[in-house]
């Protein structure tokens, strides 16, 4: 009786870089059909964009500072209170204002000046430096006319390939498409008090009474009397309703 013939596996065909960019937008593509909240899409997005455009961390810049959603950053707490506000001082970093002020397209830093002229930048020292950040790509989007959103990827090293920047470019007006439904955020309201503000920012956050008492300079109980004045005003009864209210 004949011996059977060992069957010889067929190796798998290796994707082409075009078929991994395609999935790659795919995949942030199915994120943003998601998300009942505007805040809730984007703690959603930002690990599908790093993951999209592979990176070390992912900035999340948006224009109105009230917003919800005004900065994020992935993974969470890869920089402070203090080195996103440093970040408005854009006007100092042509790729910053670029973002902000120009056409939004995706750029590598690289394009537009040398490691020299980079590293000479105030933000370079205060936060790029330390967050590891030698390598960047940026793009911005626009949900509406009042709006804008700016999206920055870190890395350490390689720089970004153009496939990268042609995956960043097609995730452009897609997600422009999905906050635009969203939108145009809501004022504050007026009844809540700017220190009890800041405390419901921390809070959604997820900061603890103790880490918004050290940020503010205040104290636990002082946190704890601004969030009840809060609660009132809110018409909510706990933190994760509040959070959840000062967020919509």
């Amino acid at each position: 009786m004949p011996s059977p013939v060992p069957l010889i596996s067929q190796p798998r065909p290796v994707p082409t870089p075009g078929e991994v960019g395609l999935r790659r937008i795919l995949a942030v593509a199915d994120v943003l059909l998601g998300g009942v909240e505007e805040a809730e899409l984007v703690d959603r997005l930002l690990p599908a964009l790093r993951r999209a455009v592979p990176s070390d961390t992912v900035l999340w810049l948006a224009s109105d500072r009230w917003h919800p959603a005004a900065w994020r950053a992935e993974p969470a707490g890869s920089i402070g209170t203090d080195q996103a506000a440093a970040l408005d001082t854009h006007a100092q970093d042509p790729l910053l204002a670029e973002a902000w002020h120009g056409a939004g397209t995706a750029t590598r830093r690289s394009d537009l000046h040398t490691d020299a002229e980079f590293h000479r930048l105030p933000l370079f020292q205060s936060v790029f430096a330390p967050l590891g950040a030698r390598r960047q790509l940026i793009m911005a989007v626009q949900p509406d006319e009042q709006r804008r959103v700016v999206v920055l990827f870190n890395r350490s090293a390689p720089d970004f390939a153009p496939q990268d920047v042609a995956v960043a470019e097609s995730l452009r007006p897609r997600i422009g498409r999905a906050l635009a439904r969203f939108g145009s955020p809501l004022p504050r309201p007026v009844l809540v008090s700017p220190r009890e503000a800041d405390v419901l920012d921390l809070l959604c956050r997820g900061l603890t009474d103790r880490q918004i008492a050290t940020r503010l300079g205040i104290s636990p109980r002082t946190v704890d009397k601004h969030l009840e004045h809060a609660y009132v005003k809110l018409g909510v009864r706990c933190r994760v309703q509040a959070a959840s209210r000062w967020r919509s």
